[in-house]
C-alpha cells in the first residue's frame, strides 16, 4: 500500500480532481491510501465527497501554513502504507500505473518528475519505516526539502519514472486563489537553515544511518 499524505484548505473540488487523478492512474487503486488533514473552520473540505480510499483528519485547531510539518506528522501516524507520499490539492498524477513503479523501486527517498523547480523534490516518496523510526516526517514546514535533504545525505535519493503535473499559479496559473495567498505569506519560514534545524535533519540522517545498518546486517 502507498499512503498520500495530503493538507488541504478551501478547494474541494481540486481536492476530489487530485485524488482521482492518483487513483484513475494507479493499476491497484485499492492499495492507495489518501489521508487528507483539514482545518475545523474548513467546512468545504470536511464536507467534500471524496472516494472511498481517502479519509479526513481535523485539526485540533488551525495549524496554518507556518505548522505545514504538523498535519503532515500526525496524518502520517495514521498511515498503513509501505510507501509515504507527500501530496497537494493542486498536482495532478499524469503517470499510468505510477503505484506499481514505486512498489517496484528501492528502499529510497523516490523523487518524481514534474514540471517544479527542477533541483525540487516537491513530491518525495520515502519508506515508512522512515518516518516510523524517527516518529515524524519533518519538523519544519518545508516537508519536502526536509525528506529530499535526508535522501540526498543517505545517498538514497532515486529518480522514479512518474510523472506530476503541480498545477500552481506560479507554474501554470492555476490554482491563483485566497489558499495560495495564504501560502506566499506564511510557508516560506525563515527557520529551515537555523542552526537548530540543521541540527535536527543531523540527528534525522544519524537515526537513520542506524536503522539502514540494522536493516543491512
Amino acid at each position: 500500500m502507498i499512503s498520500i499524505l495530503l493538507p488541504s484548505r478551501g478547494r474541494p473540488k481540486a481536492l476530489v480532481e487530485s485524488i482521482c487523478s492518483l487513483l484513475d492512474l494507479a493499476d491497484r487503486p485499492g492499495g492507495i491510501q489518501i489521508l487528507v488533514a483539514a482545518d475545523p473552520d474548513d467546512e468545504a473540505t470536511l464536507n467534500a465527497e471524496l472516494p472511498w480510499q481517502a479519509s479526513t483528519w481535523t485539526a485540533p485547531e488551525r495549524f496554518g501554513y507556518p505548522r505545514l510539518h504538523e498535519y503532515v506528522n500526525r496524518i502520517a501516524e495514521q498511515a498503513d502504507g509501505d510507501w509515504l507520499m507527500l501530496w497537494n490539492d493542486d498536482a495532478r498524477m499524469l503517470s499510468d500505473g505510477w503505484d506499481t513503479l514505486v512498489e517496484s523501486a528501492p528502499d529510497s527517498v523516490l523523487w518524481p518528475h514534474s514540471n517544479d523547480i527542477p533541483t525540487c523534490n516537491t513530491f518525495p516518496i520515502w519508506p515508512r519505516a522512515w518516518t516510523d523510526h524517527l516518529g515524524h516526517v519533518s519538523l519544519s514546514p518545508h516537508c519536502d526539502s526536509w525528506i529530499q535533504y535526508l535522501g540526498q545525505t543517505l545517498d538514497r535519493h532515486e529518480r522514479v519514472d512518474v510523472e506530476i503535473l503541480h498545477d500552481r499559479a506560479d507554474l501554470t496559473g492555476g490554482h491563483d486563489d485566497a489558499t495560495r495567498a495564504e501560502s506566499l505569506a506564511g510557508y516560506r519560514t525563515a527557520d529551515y537553515g537555523s542552526p537548530a534545524m540543521e541540527a535536527a535533519r543531523a540527528a534525522d540522517v544519524a537515526a537513520l544511518r542506524t536503522l539502514l545498518a540494522s536493516e543491512a546486517a
